[in-house]
C-alpha cells in the first residue's frame, strides 16, 4: 500500500478518493449484560432503551451542572454494546461506567485502543475491495464483524472502523491497495471540519449546546440523567453564551492553545483550543468565541492576529493576512 507523505498530496486523496488513517487516539470499550442499553439509558444523554442490533449512536455523560465529562458512540450488537471514545479518556470512561452498575446486569470491560478512519469518498468502495461490512444510509450504522471485534461507523469525512480486530481490518484495506495517510493528516481534517476533541474542545467547562453537540448527541425527549436540568433550561431559554468557531491566523507563527482571545478593542472573546498549520488553508484554530463576537471579527491570541469565521473552514472565505490587507 503506498503512503502519502505529503500533506499536500494525502487532502487532495481525502477530497477525491480515499486515504487510510491509524487511529491510536480512539480506543473502545465493550459492555455485555441483560440490563446494558437500560443502564447507559439511566446514565447518559441519549434514549438508549429504544436501539436494537445494528443501531448506533452518539452520546455524552454530564456533570450534574450539565458539563461535558465524556463523549462517545455506541453501537448495539448480538453481544453485547461497543462503545469508542478518546483514547486518553477511555480508562476514566470504563471507571465510570463500572462505579454504577451494582443495580444492573452489566459489564464493563478494559479499554482497547486501536481504530482505523477511511476519509474520503471512496470509503465505501474500499470497505468493498477489502471485504469489509459497508454502513448503510448517511447516518451512523455499524455493521459488525466478528461481533464486539469490529464495528464500522459512517462519519461525516468517510468511515471508522473501530474494535479489536481493526488492526486486522487495516491489513486487509492495505492488501486492497489503499494508501495511507501522515500521522498529522486526521487533525488536519479534524480541524477543518470543526470536530470537537476530547480533552481540547471538549472539556468538563463546557455546554454541549456550547461545541455543537446538542443535535447529535443528546435525546432532547429524554429527562432523568445527570446534567438533564441544565441541558433542557440551555436549550429552551437559549441562554449558551459562546460557540465553537473557527480562526485564520496571519502569518508569523501559531499560539499555543488554550490561549484567551480578545477583541481589536481589548475585550474579552474566548478561548483558543486547537491549531494547525494547514497546508491549503494556512495557520487557522478552533476556539470558544463569545456570541457577540461575529464573524469577520478580528480578534488577538497573545501577539496573533485572527479573524472569525463560521465552521466548518471551507465556505470561510480567505487567509486573514488578505482579508484585512496585510
Amino acid at each position: 500500500m503506498p503512503t502519502l507523505t505529503s500533506q499536500l498530496d494525502a487532502l487532495a486523496a481525502v477530497r477525491e478518493g480515499v486515504v487510510a488513517v491509524d487511529r491510536p487516539d480512539l480506543a473502545t470499550i465493550a459492555l455485555r449484560g441483560a440490563d446494558v442499553l437500560r443502564y447507559l439509558h439511566a446514565v447518559c444523554t441519549q434514549d438508549t432503551v429504544g436501539l436494537r442490533q445494528g443501531d448506533a449512536a452518539e452520546a455524552l455523560l454530564l456533570s450534574p451542572k450539565g458539563r461535558i465529562e465524556f463523549a462517545f458512540r455506541l453501537a448495539v450488537l448480538a453481544d453485547g454494546v461497543l462503545l469508542d471514545t478518546d483514547g486518553d479518556a477511555a480508562p476514566a470512561l470504563a471507571e465510570r461506567l463500572a462505579r454504577f452498575v451494582f443495580r444492573y446486569d452489566v459489564t464493563v470491560a478494559e479499554p482497547a485502543r486501536g481504530a482505523v478512519s477511511l476519509l474520503g469518498p471512496a470509503a465505501d468502495g474500499a470497505l468493498r475491495a477489502a471485504g469489509l461490512p459497508v454502513p448503510g444510509g448517511s447516518s451512523l450504522a455499524p455493521r459488525s464483524t466478528g461481533g464486539l471485534g469490529l464495528v464500522v461507523h459512517r462519519t461525516t469525512v468517510g468511515v471508522d472502523l473501530v474494535g479489536p480486530d481493526a488492526p486486522g481490518a487495516a491489513a486487509s484495506i492495505e492488501r486492497a491497495g489503499v494508501a495511507t495517510g501522515p500521522a498529522d493528516l486526521w487533525e488536519l481534517v479534524r480541524v477543518e471540519r470543526g470536530l470537537p476533541r476530547a480533552g481540547r474542545e471538549l472539556t468538563d467547562d463546557v455546554l454541549a449546546e456550547e461545541a455543537g453537540l446538542l443535535g447529535s448527541h443528546v435525546h432532547l425527549d429524554k429527562g432523568c440523567y445527570p446534567g438533564q436540568e441544565t441541558v433542557a433550561r440551555v436549550h429552551n431559554l437559549g441562554q449558551v453564551q459562546r460557540r465553537l468557531a473557527g480562526l485564520r491566523f496571519g502569518p508569523g507563527g501559531l499560539p499555543a492553545p488554550p490561549t484567551d482571545l480578545v477583541t481589536d478593542d481589548g475585550r474579552r472573546a474566548g478561548q483558543l483550543r486547537s491549531v494547525v498549520d494547514h497546508p491549503e488553508l494556512g495557520p487557522i484554530g478552533l476556539a470558544y468565541v463569545r456570541r457577540v463576537v461575529e464573524p469577520g471579527r478580528l480578534v488577538l491570541a497573545d501577539t496573533h492576529p485572527a479573524t472569525v469565521v463560521e465552521l466548518p473552514f471551507g465556505q470561510s472565505g480567505p487567509h486573514v493576512a488578505l482579508a484585512h490587507g496585510d
